[in-house]
């Protein structure tokens, strides 16, 4: 049998989601997200349901680099669906195939290529890849992916924090994500703020004290927003008092 080229194997993809799609979706989300990036019109669960028999069809028997490489060119797609459909195979079927290194080199390279550009596509990438890749290489995944709080890229800078999302549950992360979160909330960029409101109010179901000493500690980098994020769960008292604290930066 005649072997496949890449552009075939996801048009074959993009062409079943682009019957499903739904004119009236696409643009709510095209307004929702400001008009930053292009979608079909097609939801999650639909992608992630024709990806079963498309991936047993095409993909099942090539080797897990070309798997892999297919999954970075959908992201390499201008369409929101598309770019998913690349992060809900990387979830789904290979983000635990291949040594740590050789995984995040692939993932490093989505930044470098700035095929990352929006909060909502980042943050999928986050809770759905990188999230499984510390959950599964544990300590070294960790470290690697927290060391990206350095780069310029907000994109790649913000996945330092968001990856993190939904393992806060016990302190074995607490130091990279407190160092993490340190370097972002010193940045202007809002997307650099909004991420350590959303991990700490995380924290804060189980860890109150971490919550308020970073609060504390470093509220004048604050923006409202993402101030208000991390105090999300407090009781209205407490709230009133940090706005008030806040005013006095402003």
């Amino acid at each position: 049998m005649r072997k496949k080229t890449t552009q075939t194997i996801l048009e074959t993809l993009q062409s079943s989601m682009q019957n499903l799609a739904l004119e009236k979706k696409k643009l709510w989300w095209e307004k929702y997200m400001r008009n930053v990036i292009s979608f079909r019109g097609i939801g999650i669960p639909q992608i992630r349901d024709l990806q079963k028999t498309w991936y047993k069809e095409y993909l099942e028997d090539l080797p897990y680099e070309e798997q892999i490489e297919i999954a970075i060119e959908f992201l390499r797609c201008e369409l929101a669906e598309d770019k998913l459909a690349g992060i809900l195979l990387l979830q789904n079927y290979l983000y635990d195939k291949m040594p740590l290194e050789y995984m995040l080199k692939q993932y490093k390279k989505i930044f470098d290529e700035k095929l990352i550009y929006d909060w909502n596509i980042c943050d999928w990438f986050c809770v759905r890849v990188l999230n499984n890749t510390i959950k599964h290489y544990g300590s070294d995944a960790a470290l690697q992916i927290s060391s990206w709080r350095h780069e310029e890229y907000l994109w790649n800078a913000r996945a330092s924090v968001v990856a993190f999302i939904g393992l806060t549950s016990s302190q074995e992360y607490s130091k990279e994500i407190k160092e993490n979160c340190l370097t972002l909330i010193q940045r202007d960029e809002r997307f650099a703020k909004t991420s350590v409101g959303w991990i700490l109010h995380d924290i804060y179901k189980v860890d109150e004290k971490f919550v308020f000493d970073f609060v504390d500690e470093n509220l004048s980098y604050f923006s409202l927003e993402s101030l208000k994020n991390a105090i999300k769960y407090c009781d209205d008292e407490v709230k009133k008092n940090y706005m008030k604290k806040f005013k006095e930066f402003i």
